[in-house]
């Protein structure tokens, strides 16, 4: 993960604030009344995002 002032996290650092953001979205969305099949599509538009994206900047390498 990199800084907006250039500098990179240790990727344990990295590692770790993705898990603590992911357990707090979790529990937002199980306090918000989400049940499994909704926190699953969650994750998969989630996911969608990510390829969407990797996509894109595959195709302005090319």
């Amino acid at each position: 993960m990199s800084h907006t002032d250039g500098s990179i996290e240790h990727p344990n650092d990295a590692r770790r604030a993705l898990q603590v953001l992911a357990k707090s979205v979790f529990k937002e969305l199980k306090r918000g009344g989400y049940d499994r099949g909704e926190m699953v599509a969650f994750a998969s538009e989630l996911l969608e995002l990510v390829t969407r994206d990797a996509k894109n900047i595959e195709a302005d390498a090319e």
